[in-house]
């Protein structure tokens, strides 16, 4: 009778998810997953229409540089009559990698589109790490460093943070925290903008 009174289903229950919270926090790869899983039962998507209808876009914004794996600068000037999707990651963020496999895949989507413009951006600074997680991880995401400063006001230091940049060099979408990207509401965004 005791017994039946301490394992109820609702004690059950709530011992579970407390299991849960712990690992999540304890370990970051469970994290990882547990996002990964909300993302397939559709949490975490985008909504450009959103990002436009609640946000006048900054005028005269200044020029940003990124370097790549093999030390070329490119800046979003530089890039005008593309559509440029930056993306700030970190390989010790659990976000950041939950949310790589849809933009890998939105990448593989686009990627032959010479409109389309992706730039990875590890915020450590550290190539051959971030390198090294997208190849053993079969991402073939374009790798950059920025040399330049972003303002706070885009980017506060909260990661990950994805910024899409339209044609006219103008910034059409922010969005900080995980997402997933190859959603088709994105996709249709994505390829309005490259038109």
């Amino acid at each position: 009778m005791i017994l039946r009174k301490y394992f109820s289903a609702s004690n059950i229950i709530f011992i579970l998810l407390m299991a849960l919270v712990v690992i999540t926090w304890l370990n970051p790869s469970a994290k990882v997953e547990l996002i990964r899983g909300l993302m397939a039962v559709g949490a975490f998507k985008p909504d450009p229409g959103d990002y436009a209808r609640t946000h006048k876009a900054p005028a005269n914004l200044p020029d940003y540089s990124y370097r790549d794996t093999s030390g070329n600068t490119i800046s979003i000037s530089g890039l005008k009559n593309k559509v440029v999707f930056v993306n700030y990651w970190a390989t010790w963020c659990p976000p950041c990698l939950a949310e790589m496999p849809s933009v890998n895949r939105l990448y593989m989507k686009f990627k032959n589109n010479p409109n389309v413009v992706f730039i990875m951006v590890d915020t450590d600074n550290d190539q051959l790490k971030s390198g090294t997680y997208l190849k053993n991880n079969h991402y073939s995401l374009p790798l950059y460093t920025s040399v330049s400063k972003f303002p706070d006001t885009l980017l506060d230091g909260t990661i990950p943070t994805t910024l899409i940049f339209g044609k006219d060099g103008k910034l059409k979408y922010k969005h900080t925290g995980a997402a997933d990207y190859n959603s088709d509401k994105f996709n249709e965004f994505l390829e309005k903008e490259a038109k």
